[in-house]
């Protein structure tokens, strides 16, 4: 039987070529289409996806230190934690080119960032993923709504983008998160478990209220939003501390999920999903 140690350091190496690869592929985005936004659509989006791009372009410096002391053992541990870091901002690259674009300035500040950056400043290295991965969930659903609140080609394919990245994210956080947590007593994990749900679901109701009209645009109600963000988590949940999490996330996964989920939202606005979450409280 491999050593845990060799088992894990495979893992992260699994996760550094992942990551390599995706930093090496191209990036087929129709950066000439003509297509602008219109006046009502620029009104729409303006203020959110300049709170996103903001937040996308963390440095990652303090995750990154916390990763050095955890992992010793482990090199590609940090080189794939990096790897992520730049993947993300490499989206918020994306979204600052498309508002220059767009004639929309980039935000310097933002309340909800200031908050999200100084909880990963007094946290721990398992809280400080913890409260990435909720912002991770939440991108699932909000970049669907931005790509479907416009008709811009352009903006609709960065958003398809964002989300194929944002799959394999979730995949590589629940690896990290499997690893910090491991020897953690189960009632003690069921603890923490329902504390994330809390902190998640307090994220929700503040992002529903500083981008529901982008929401509301693109079709969702604010139960749809739950349902699809609280599903997301619960695929999560399930599956942290179940074994190792190599690299793997089949194009046509994520496409089927994305199909999935799209059906789930449209049904009577998500209201008898979020039932069946809530119930887990």
């Amino acid at each position: 039987m491999p050593d845990s140690h060799d088992s894990a350091a495979s893992e992260s190496a699994s996760w550094r070529h992942y990551f390599l690869s995706r930093a090496a592929a191209s990036d087929p985005l129709p950066w000439n289409d003509p297509t602008a936004l219109t006046r009502e659509e620029a009104q729409c989006i303006q203020s959110s996806i300049q709170q996103f791009q903001l937040g996308e372009g963390s440095s990652g410096r303090r995750l990154l230190k916390r990763g050095q002391d955890y992992a010793t053992a482990d090199p590609h541990f940090v080189d794939a934690l990096a790897l992520f870091v730049k993947e993300e901002q490499r989206h918020s690259a994306y979204l600052l080119r498309f508002m220059q674009r767009e004639s929309i300035p980039a935000a310097s500040s933002h309340w909800v960032d200031t908050v999200f950056r100084r909880l990963r400043v007094l946290a721990g290295l398992e809280l400080s993923l913890r409260v990435l991965v909720s912002a991770e969930i939440i991108a699932i659903p909000y970049y669907r709504a931005l790509g479907a609140a416009t008709r811009s080609p352009l903006l609709q394919a960065i958003c398809d983008r964002i989300l194929k990245d944002e799959a394999a994210h979730l995949r590589f956080q629940t690896s990290m998160i499997s690893r910090v947590s491991a020897r953690r007593l189960y009632f003690a994990d069921r603890i923490v478990s329902k504390m994330h749900r809390l902190f998640l679901l307090i994220t929700c109701l503040v992002v529903w209220f500083e981008h529901g009209r982008v929401f509301r645009a693109s079709g969702y109600a604010r139960a749809g939003f739950l349902a699809e963000t609280f599903w997301e988590f619960g695929r999560l949940d399930n599956a942290i501390g179940r074994g190792p999490v190599p690299a793997r996330i089949p194009e046509v996964e994520v496409q089927e999920e994305r199909s999935s989920s799209d059906a789930r939202r449209k049904r009577n606005g998500g209201e008898s999903r979020l039932n069946a979450v809530l119930k887990q409280w």
